[in-house]
C-alpha cells in the first residue's frame, strides 16, 4: 500500500524525530518506508519539511498533489506544504504559533485558524486542528508536541498500529520514553475521543 505524508514545521520542533519514529514503525510492520527531510535554515528557526512514504517507489521525495496527509507542527507552516496535498486529502494542523518578526509588526499577515479552516473547506480538504502544546503540557512536557501530533496522525490515518509506534518510542528515547508515550496516546485520544487505558 502506498501512503504519502508531508510534515512541516520550523527548526527545533522535532520534525526529524517525528519522521524517524513514524518511518521505523512502518518498517517494523514490513512496509517499504523512507523519509526525506528538507531542512533549509532550520537552525535559525526556518522552515523544515519532511516527506514520509511507504510503498513500492524508491524515491522518498513526494511530488506536488500526491500527499494523502499533510501535517504541520506550526499553524502558518501548513501554507508551505499545501501544494503537496492531493485533492480531497487531509491536513492535520497544530494550533501552535511562532509569530515571525514581520507578522509581529503587522498581525494581519499571520493567518488565523478561521482563515485556514475556510481555505481548506473551500478546497474540499478535511482540516483537523490540534491544540498540541496544551496536550503536550498535560502529558508531561511541552516539547513532546511533535509526538502528540504523531498520535493524532495515527488515529486519523491508521497508517501503522499504535503498538508499533509505542515500541519504537521506547527504543529511540531511553530517558524520555514514558512522557513521549503518554504524549502519543494523548494525541491519539484527542482524535478518537476514547481513553487508551
Amino acid at each position: 500500500m502506498e501512503f504519502n505524508i508531508v510534515a512541516a514545521g520550523i527548526g527545533g520542533q522535532g520534525i526529524v524525530l517525528f519522521s524517524e519514529v513514524l518511518s521505523k514503525a512502518m518498517l517494523a510492520e514490513g512496509m517499504n518506508a523512507s523519509f526525506y527531510v528538507h531542512s533549509g535554515l532550520a537552525q535559525l528557526g526556518g522552515s523544515v519539511r519532511s516527506h514520509i512514504r511507504s510503498g513500492g517507489r524508491i524515491c522518498p521525495k513526494i511530488s506536488h498533489g500526491c500527499a494523502d496527509i499533510i501535517l504541520s507542527l506550526e499553524m502558518a507552516e501548513i501554507l508551505h506544504a499545501v501544494p503537496y496535498v492531493k485533492r480531497e486529502g487531509t491536513v492535520i494542523i497544530s494550533e501552535a504559533m511562532r509569530i515571525p518578526y514581520h507578522s509581529a509588526m503587522d498581525p494581519s499577515r499571520y493567518p488565523t485558524k478561521e482563515t485556514l479552516d475556510k481555505l481548506f473547506q473551500d478546497a474540499r480538504i478535511k482540516a483537523v486542528f490540534i491544540p498540541s502544546e496544551d496536550i503536550a503540557r498535560n502529558a508531561g512536557h511541552v516539547q513532546t508536541a511533535n509526538i502528540v501530533m504523531l498520535g493524532a496522525l495515527v488515529a486519523t490515518s491508521n497508517v501503522v498500529e499504535t503498538e508499533s509506534v509505542v515500541t519504537v518510542i521506547g527504543s529511540c528515547m531511553d530517558q524520555n520514553a514514558q512522557v513521549n508515550v503518554e504524549a502519543f496516546w494523548k494525541g491519539y485520544e484527542f482524535i478518537t475521543g476514547q481513553d487508551y487505558v
